[in-house]
């Protein structure tokens, strides 16, 4: 590892020139140090200050264009390499109008004034979020120009509460997550690797005690836990790794939550807390899946419809996702509902949305039962757009759902590395392996939980 500006302790996929060589780390994460002062890391053509590497693959960023100031000399949006980076999950978005003439309509908390006058001659500018944005874009059409800015989650509901402190919500930068080679680094670190990149065909490399490998290096020790990031596949979704399993996979590899059957099929199932899902599809950079209830994947008209709760610690909802109400068997409808057949007498309907539920709650006591499901927001745009019958077989209500895999990885080693939530706070990748001696006493006892069914 090494120190750079007021971070230390840094690791691959980052590195410094002179501090750490370019093989150390892989393009693109080049950082420079500058003494007491945030590391800046230039991603596509803008500068950020890189104020946090928490535990992999999060770090926290802040545009050096906007520090300390939200009135830029240029006005550029944030845009990230998506093979490099990707915005985490708790990110909300704000649209700055920039050179706008004094709005009445407009709460003044969202105003600030850049004191300087544009090519417009305007001096008032304006934050919105997503709703207030689409409420008012109208009024804003005199503004000069406008940037989107992300913000992280804490921040957003901060500065609703706080609303001339827009500065401040700037200057803490928002949550971006490194994709480069988690896994792959994982795998080399676990099997006494160091994890580093080939400088001329910038393809990872695990620089092993003997020689370097493509991945990790060779381990014979049939407990060691390199060996479940060994990638496999099952249905459609390939590149399968730890957290995930099947049935043939080692027992030391199964983790509850993620076991995976029906490989046969293009969609396979995966048990959570009881319950069949079908997963659809998998971004390894975000740890995000999209899954479908298998009940509601298989047919719209339940037998027993009931609501499904996911109780895991270590899955989270996105706030991207939406929700939907299925009413079925009602004898009164509202006007104009979108309605499936699951009766030949009685008529059966979905709601838009939990604020449209509302307005539907008078019709639910002519309803048999009725049930919420959440889907992912692309769905729901879809569905808005459309709003007829036919979608409903189509869509099968899948939404995201995003994993936890440093609590994960670090729940799974607890019993084989000492403080593993230390370890994953840390900002490189850890390493799930035992010191021999604990290693045979863990073994002289027969204790060690890691490798119970």
């Amino acid at each position: 590892t090494f120190n750079c500006g007021t971070l230390q302790g840094i690791g691959y996929p980052f590195w410094s020139p002179p501090l750490r060589p370019s093989y150390c780390g892989h393009h693109g994460f080049e950082l420079i140090c500058q003494q007491n002062q945030s590391p800046v890391i230039t991603i596509k053509t803008q500068r950020f200050h890189v104020l946090n590497i928490t535990r992999p693959p999060l770090m926290t960023i802040a545009p050096v264009d906007t520090w300390e100031d939200p009135c830029p000399q240029q006005f550029h949006n944030i845009s990230l390499n998506h093979n490099l980076f990707d915005f985490a999950a708790t990110i909300r978005n704000l649209t700055i109008f920039y050179g706008c003439p004094l709005e009445a309509d407009i709460p003044f908390q969202h105003r600030f004034n850049c004191g300087t006058t544009t090519s417009n001659g305007n001096t008032y500018a304006y934050y919105l979020d997503e709703s207030l944005s689409r409420l008012h874009r109208s009024e804003l059409t005199d503004c000069d120009t406008s940037i989107i800015v992300p913000v992280n989650q804490s921040e957003f509901d901060e500065l609703w509460n706080e609303p001339d402190n827009i500065v401040g919500a700037w200057n803490k930068g928002f949550e971006v997550m490194y994709q480069k080679d988690m896994i792959s680094c994982l795998a080399c670190r676990n099997s006494g690797g160091v994890c580093g990149s080939n400088s001329s065909s910038l393809d990872f490399l695990c620089f092993c005690p003997d020689h370097p490998c493509s991945k990790s290096c060779v381990v014979s020790d049939d407990e060691n836990f390199a060996q479940c990031f060994d990638a496999f596949s099952c249905g459609d979704i390939h590149n399968l790794m730890f957290p995930f399993s099947k049935d043939d996979r080692p027992q030391l590899c199964h983790q509850d939550g993620f076991v995976l059957s029906k490989c046969e099929d293009p969609q396979p199932i995966i048990h959570i807390g009881g319950n069949e899902y079908r997963l659809m599809y998998l971004k390894h950079s975000t740890f995000t899946m999209s899954i479908v209830r298998n009940d509601l994947w298989e047919q719209s008209c339940l037998p027993n419809p009931i609501n499904i709760t996911i109780n895991d610690s270590f899955l989270t909802h996105p706030p991207t996702n939406r929700h939907r109400t299925l009413f079925y068997n009602c004898s009164n409808v509202p006007q104009r509902p979108i309605i499936f057949p699951c009766s030949p007498e009685l008529l059966s309907f979905y709601a838009d949305d939990l604020s449209e539920r509302d307005t539907y709650r008078d019709f639910s006591n002519s309803c048999g039962t009725n049930v919420q499901v959440q889907v992912s927001q692309s769905s729901f745009d879809e569905l808005q757009t459309e709003r007829n019958e036919y979608m409903l077989e189509e869509w099968r209500f899948g939404f995201n759902v995003v994993y936890d895999f440093p609590a994960i990885f670090c729940e799974r080693c607890d019993n084989l590395v000492e403080k593993c939530s230390n370890l994953m706070n840390e900002s490189r990748y850890p390493v799930c392996k035992p010191d021999q001696e604990k290693r045979d006493s863990s073994r002289d006892r027969g204790k060690n939980k890691v490798y119970e069914e």
